[in-house]
């Protein structure tokens, strides 16, 4: 029995599947990469500079008595820019764009260690060190006036 004429009722049959996938073109993958990558640093360029500006304003305010609060404004922002670059990083490697896909993982990985750092600074800043012990001059040391350079005082320098 041989199948002459392909069944009208059941789509496909009969028709050739391609089997492999399309092929990877590497300068549309390397461009692409590229793109956004100048794209991201463009945007973490943007963060950044709008970061700053608004921490330099906040130094205008009068300083309060106490340790500011932990400011996780920098550090959601990196965090949120960061995975985005991941989204776009497994996106590209299931579409099988490695180049693309190298690239993001790595700028993914820079701006991880930008957000780590950022949280990292802002918590030293909230919770500063405790003051040391002062060292208070002993009483000879106070009254020591440098003249002619003799005697128990010495002059500094000299």
């Amino acid at each position: 029995m041989t199948n002459a004429v392909a069944d009208p009722e059941v789509p496909y049959e009969g028709a050739a599947m391609p089997t492999s996938p399309p092929p990877v073109r590497p300068w549309a993958d390397f461009l692409s990469g590229l793109l956004l990558l100048v794209l991201e640093t463009v945007l973490a360029a943007i963060a950044a500079f709008t970061l700053g500006m608004r921490r330099w304003a906040e130094s205008y305010d009068p300083q309060p008595s106490a340790p500011p609060p932990m400011d996780w404004v920098p550090v959601l922002v990196f965090g949120g820019i960061t995975g985005g670059v991941l989204l776009l990083a497994w996106v590209s490697a299931r579409s099988r764009w490695p180049w693309t896909a190298g690239g993001q993982f790595l700028a993914a990985a820079l701006l991880g260690i930008a957000t780590l750092t950022f949280g990292t600074q802002e918590w030293a800043r909230s919770h500063p060190a405790p003051p040391g012990p002062t060292v208070s001059p002993t009483p000879g040391e106070a009254r020591c006036v440098c003249r002619s350079g003799g005697g128990p005082c010495e002059c500094p320098g000299g």
